[in-house]
């Protein structure tokens, strides 16, 4: 027996394997971030990004979005009893160029994968876009996994 889950929110440790279960995260979907530390550090970037005036808010912003990549490497540090998503986890990413397509990629592989899901992607850390939401609707997992295009596979059939 095996479980596919799409869009759920980290639910087990990261200690426990979880072979036989299947995570699909849609793009930016922000319940498969949120996490007790998640929306701390929500809380925290929102606090420091509101400080200061027109200027401030603006540069803000911007460092936020910095040191939130830079502080995605430092992630998943031994001991650390934060919750992951279950099993293998697969990111779709939805594309507005290259006639719409979508990619997918498992984030928990251990290689290169993963490094892209800590710096790139910030799986653990709640993105503020226009997506958010969106993406967490069946019908943006739909429309997104609809468009995935697999190497090697064509749809000439």
């Amino acid at each position: 027996t095996s479980a596919h889950c799409i869009g759920c929110p980290p639910c087990v440790s990261a200690n426990v394997p979880c072979p036989f279960v299947t995570s699909i995260v849609n793009g930016d979907d922000v319940v498969s971030r949120m996490s007790q530390a998640s929306l701390h550090s929500l809380y925290d970037r929102t606090r420091r990004c509101m400080k200061g005036g027109f200027i401030g808010k603006r540069l803000g912003i911007m460092s936020d979005a910095v040191s939130l990549t830079v502080s995605g490497i430092g992630k998943d540090k031994k001991g650390d009893e934060k919750l992951s998503l279950p099993g293998r986890v697969f990111l779709v990413r939805p594309r507005r160029l290259g006639g719409g397509s979508s990619s997918i990629h498992e984030v928990n592989d251990g290689g290169k994968q993963s490094l892209r899901a800590a710096v790139l992607w910030q799986l653990k850390d709640i993105l503020l876009s226009r997506s958010l939401w969106s993406h967490h609707q069946v019908e943006g997992y739909i429309r997104t996994l609809d468009k995935v295009r697999l190497k090697g596979f064509s749809d000439d059939s």
